[in-house]
């Protein structure tokens, strides 16, 4: 198994993609029908689908630079800027005065193409653990991608105080709904800091062909090719859970909005405080399955 800190930069890792990916669900209604009158629920949709086109487009193309050259590190800290400069774009938006819902579209397409990255960090995940620990370092994994997918929202919930009208910093205009973006900017930049240097990569599962003598394989062996049928029906299944986490998410604001009289930033707040509290149960169940014996039935 790789070292610990290697291991817990690569959990955090996938907790940023995470809160990359779900920060604005909660807000992204209220900061699209405040910037343009002509968008409407099913706009929405798109814009909720943009960052994960981007991801769909870019994970494969991720998954194919690290399968090429061995490397995490690259794709993941080029992932994340990429993700940075969207992430700009998102929070610049309310400096446009005309197709602002384009650009908001066009924002989350850019910040979903970074966080593609995600197929790297999981596939060093599974190379870089040996047979006995894959199974802990997969599942911890994935409870910092769940954990940083709950927790996002909550995020936004936390900037609510700043209101929708905020102030002005020189050109920056810094409210409830840009400041999350910039942060999120600042965040991306932080973490290609951190990959950089404290990441060591280190296959253990991986047999090196470059070694020599027999010894070389005692402690590494062969991957197998994976079953494809399995496969599909992991990926099927995925987006199930994908899609119904998602769409309670995003429609939670504008619902509650409309059945409780809440203001925008009640509803973002309290739907936020929500989330949290789901987050924390998604993470005890991906924990749960790594450390108990759950994980091996």
């Amino acid at each position: 198994m790789v070292n610990l800190l290697t291991y817990l930069v690569l959990i955090g890792m996938q907790f940023v993609v995470g809160v990359q990916i779900s920060v604005y669900y909660m807000s992204m209604w209220p900061y699209l029908s405040g910037l343009d009158k002509t968008a409407d629920m099913d706009f929405l949709g798109w814009v909720v689908a943009a960052c994960n086109i981007g991801c769909t487009i870019s994970n494969p193309l991720y998954g194919l630079w690290n399968q090429k050259t061995m490397s995490c590190k690259w794709p993941t800290i080029t992932g994340f800027l990429i993700a940075a400069v969207g992430q700009v774009m998102y929070g610049a938006i309310s400096e446009v005065q005309q197709h602002g819902k384009w650009y908001m579209l066009a924002a989350r397409v850019v910040t979903g193409l970074g966080v593609g990255n995600l197929a790297a960090l999981r596939a060093y995940g599974a190379t870089a653990s040996t047979p006995k620990d894959r199974l802990k370092a997969i599942f911890y994994g994935t409870a910092g991608y769940v954990f940083g997918i709950s927790f996002g929202p909550a995020i936004s919930a936390f900037f609510t105080p700043l209101g929708e009208t905020g102030f002005n910093i020189w050109i920056l205009k810094i409210d409830m709904y840009t400041t999350v973006a910039y942060l999120m900017a600042f965040v991306c930049v932080l973490a290609s800091v951190l990959m950089l240097i404290f990441f060591q990569e280190d296959d253990a599962g991986i047999i090196d062909k470059n070694q020599d003598g027999d010894e070389k394989y005692q402690n590494y062996v062969v991957v197998p090719k994976y079953d494809l049928v399995p496969a599909l029906i992991c990926i099927y299944l995925y987006m199930i859970v994908s899609m119904i986490a998602t769409n309670i998410e995003v429609m939670s604001t504008p619902l509650t909005t409309v059945l409780y009289d809440w203001k925008d930033s009640q509803a973002i707040l309290y739907n936020g405080i929500i989330e949290s509290v789901t987050c924390i149960v998604s993470v005890l169940i991906n924990f749960g399955i790594g450390k108990s014996r759950i994980g091996k039935m």
